[in-house]
């Protein structure tokens, strides 16, 4: 593995460099999508009773204690009890906005690295194709030992960065999907969640009334 290094040439530091770094987010997203995943069906359900009751207090207490993606955006919502559905909608969408933003993290500099992961690889191949020429032009002893070395570079450059930039398209695609999926499980529950804070506002309006 290290003459593979070797060989490839001073290209081989950065595409290093890149495939340390997209490892490094693979594995913390993974963790990350994975305790996101995790819904709270026990909070979920207890909170829309308390909210269709009309527990505000008591729906405060179990925000307060839920910390999830949905918990805090479902925190921000409660705070807006009895006022207008618009203002709720906008305080929503902010709680859900930076939420999704934190689902996001790291995905930019994946996308980065599939994009530069090859650029580099190439890189490598023009700079290996101009050693070997280079080592055709000078008549030495050791001409084949250079021309056999920057045709290696050339080589393995370019099969490192494809190496690296394929299964992190890869994994990309898939934490998009997650990102995708989890922003619609988001939205879903915000607009159950404000519906039935509106209806049970409403009856407490008409009960006072």
């Amino acid at each position: 593995m290290w003459q593979f290094f070797v060989k490839g040439g001073v290209v081989m530091i950065p595409l290093a460099l890149c495939s340390l770094t997209a490892l490094t987010i693979i594995i913390e997203r993974a963790l990350f999508y994975y305790r996101a995943n995790r819904w709270e069906e026990r909070e979920i359900k207890l909170l829309k009773v308390y909210l269709g009751q009309g527990k505000l207090e008591e729906a405060k207490a179990v925000t307060n204690g839920w910390d999830s993606a949905l918990g805090r955006v479902a925190a921000v919502i409660v705070q807006f009890w009895g006022q207008p559905r618009e203002r709720m909608e906008k305080a929503a969408e902010a709680a859900g906005y930076a939420e999704l933003q934190r689902f996001q993290r790291g995905l930019a500099v994946l996308d980065t690295i599939v994009t530069a992961s090859p650029l580099l690889g190439l890189l490598g191949t023009v700079t290996g194709i101009i050693r070997a020429f280079g080592a055709l032009s000078v008549v030495t002893q050791n001409q084949a030992e250079r021309l056999s070395a920057g045709i290696a570079e050339a080589l393995y450059t370019t099969a490192f960065g494809l190496c690296i930039a394929v299964p992190v398209l890869f994994c990309v695609n898939f934490f998009y999907k997650v990102v995708e999926k989890q922003a619609q499980k988001l939205t879903f529950e915000a607009e159950e969640i404000m519906a039935i804070m509106q209806q049970s506002s409403g009856e407490s309006h008409e009960t006072s009334n």
